[in-house]
């Protein structure tokens, strides 16, 4: 292990982390801009280490870079586009919905009549189209956020290897070993995140156009888009949208529609990438337990808002990574036994 020598080291170290703590109090509202943009770069870098083969490393991060925040804010436009000019349509559908389950029962009517679930949906679509016309009116802010990403990515994805490289020489070889289970632990999960899930999305976006032209009920797009954008949460999502659209057509008594949904639709836009291609795309980078990632998944975005989408699936990488290192570093004491499960014969521990 190394030993500072002692004297004036310790004091220049200790500076250096005041000064530190100083800076990143002071920009701590940045952190996530710089969370996100070296998650981005994290991704990417083997992509620009490809592409700075044939051109100047400057010149391939700017262009990796320039790609990612473009298409970053042709999907926010897409998507808030699309939700913002089909609210009365969305309003339609919950209208048809609710008076199909109203019915002609009276109970039922004194039922939806007592917690107003139209009145919920109303208020949600109200929420939605004051945040919308919100986000617009501070474009200014977003647009110098967007900037200050695109140069935190642009930076790092030109010199975060060689930094790292300068870093992790620096580390003990003891530590190595341990520190390096936790890194491709915290890589195979980022790639899952953006590569897989990404990838996924544009599938079922580009598998929805035909179904829903041939389903007929038009709003081609903003039924594509909604499936895109629900795709990115792991099996629970396109299953909303299906089971919502399985609700809808028996609402209006649409046998047909009901068919192509439950035989066509499901197994194209749900099962078929979320129980095939996202396996077969994430293949062995990500060892995580499925349900311990999506309690990752909504307990982020339920503390942390949308960021807990990347912040939770990291911290449970982190732990993972953590828990198979100590593992690896105690070994079972002396007389004692790892069994395969849990003591009694249950089931082995989900990490």
């Amino acid at each position: 292990m190394r030993v500072l020598p002692e004297g004036h080291d310790r004091l220049l170290i200790a500076v250096i982390a005041v000064l530190v703590l100083v800076v990143g109090i002071v920009f701590f509202p940045l952190i996530n801009v710089l969370v996100i943009a070296a998650a981005f770069a994290t991704v990417l870098v083997p992509y620009h280490r490809v592409l700075s083969r044939h051109i100047a490393p400057g010149l391939s991060s700017f262009v990796i870079t320039a790609a990612v925040i473009i298409a970053l804010a042709a999907v926010l436009a897409v998507s808030f586009g699309t939700i913002a000019a089909n609210i009365g349509y969305i309003q339609y559908l919950f209208d048809t919905i609710f008076d199909w389950m109203l019915g002609d029962s009276e109970l039922a009517q004194q039922l939806f009549a007592a917690i107003d679930i139209p009145g919920m949906i109303d208020e949600i679509i109200a929420n939605i189209s004051s945040n919308i016309a919100a986000i617009l009116g501070r474009s200014a802010y977003f647009a110098i956020m967007a900037m200050i990403l695109f140069l935190f990515q642009y930076l790092l994805t030109v010199y975060g290897e060689e930094v790292y490289g300068q870093v992790w020489s620096r580390i003990p070889l003891r530590s190595r070993a341990g520190l390096g289970t936790i890194r491709d632990t915290v890589v195979d999960t980022l790639y899952s995140l953006f590569i897989v899930h990404v990838a996924i999305a544009v599938i079922v976006f580009v598998a929805a156009i035909p179904f829903f032209t041939l389903l007929g009920y038009g709003h081609v797009m903003f039924w594509a888009v909604s499936c895109a954008i629900f795709a990115l949460i792991p099996v629970f999502g396109p299953v909303i949208i299906i089971a919502f659209l399985a609700v809808y057509t028996i609402a209006i008594g649409d046998v047909r529609g009901l068919a192509l949904v439950v035989v066509l639709g499901w197994p194209l836009l749900c099962a078929i990438p979320d129980w095939y291609l996202r396996p077969v795309l994430m293949g062995k980078r990500s060892k995580m337990n499925a349900v311990l990632t999506f309690i990752a998944f909504f307990g982020g975005i339920a503390i942390l808002g949308i960021l807990g989408f990347l912040y939770g699936p990291l911290a449970l990488a982190v732990i993972v990574a953590s828990y198979r290192v100590l593992l690896g570093e105690y070994p079972p004491a002396a007389g004692g036994e790892e069994t395969a499960g849990a003591p009694g014969g249950g089931p082995a521990p989900p990490l």
